[in-house]
């Protein structure tokens, strides 16, 4: 119901302005014209339509809790924190410090790591990944292409002067 209140009062609002600019817009043309007083009569149920959501929004958004330090929100609050701090010890301890002991150890393979790119051996720039089990063994080099040829949609008792019916 929430969901709904808000796009409602909007909808319900414009409504009414349409109506009532619509059914004043009619009395000035004509004082007694028998079209504006329901016109006008719709954009006031819309205007009441209108006040009626809007009251329901703001009940709505007074109803929740302003910040989550109130109530069972700290809780939470105080779990979410102490699950952040155990994922960045365990990514400082089996991730980053690991890798950077590793890099200490053996220097060679970390400038490794960092050398430049081979020259590209096509026009199709190298976007630095490749898909699994798609790549030539033979690094790219081209060879004749599959052929394919359409296949023949004639009935079978009419093949051409090669193929007679039986």
């Amino acid at each position: 119901m929430a969901f709904f209140a808000l796009p409602a009062a909007v909808l319900s609002a414009s409504v009414t302005a349409i109506f009532l600019l619509a059914g004043f817009t009619l009395t000035l043309f004509n004082a007694a014209s028998k079209a504006a007083r329901p016109v006008i009569a719709a954009g006031l149920v819309s205007g009441a339509v209108a006040a009626g959501a809007l009251v329901l929004v703001l009940a709505i958004s007074r109803r929740r809790p302003s910040s989550l330090d109130d109530g069972s929100y700290g809780e939470i609050r105080d779990k979410v924190g102490r699950a952040r701090e155990a994922w960045r010890k365990a990514l400082l301890e089996r991730g980053i410090l690991p890798f950077l002991r590793e890099a200490l150890a053996d220097p060679d393979s970390a400038a490794a790591l960092l050398s430049a790119p081979p020259a590209p051996t096509s026009r199709m720039p190298h976007l630095g990944y490749d898909r699994p089990g798609f790549a030539r063994p033979d690094g790219g080099a081209h060879g004749p292409r599959p052929s394919f040829t359409s296949p023949d949609y004639s009935s079978p008792d009419f093949g051409g002067p090669d193929h007679q019916p039986e």
